[in-house]
């Protein structure tokens, strides 16, 4: 590579690495939200239709 004053050739790797270890992390984090959510929804349906199905049950 050019020595051109900006990067040496180590330089440009670290950064490589650097820059795919914080979109993994940034992929991780977004991924664990989404989860987080999902699971929050799926309990919340649950928990209306468990309530739902408990209503139906003492109305009779």
């Amino acid at each position: 590579m050019a020595d051109d004053g900006w990067y040496e050739d180590g330089d440009v790797v670290r950064e490589a690495e650097r820059a795919r270890r914080v979109a993994w992390m940034g992929m991780s984090v977004v991924t664990c939200l989404f989860g987080a959510v999902v699971l929050a929804v799926a309990a919340v349906g649950l928990a209306v239709i468990l309530a739902l199905a408990y209503a139906m049950a003492v109305m009779d």
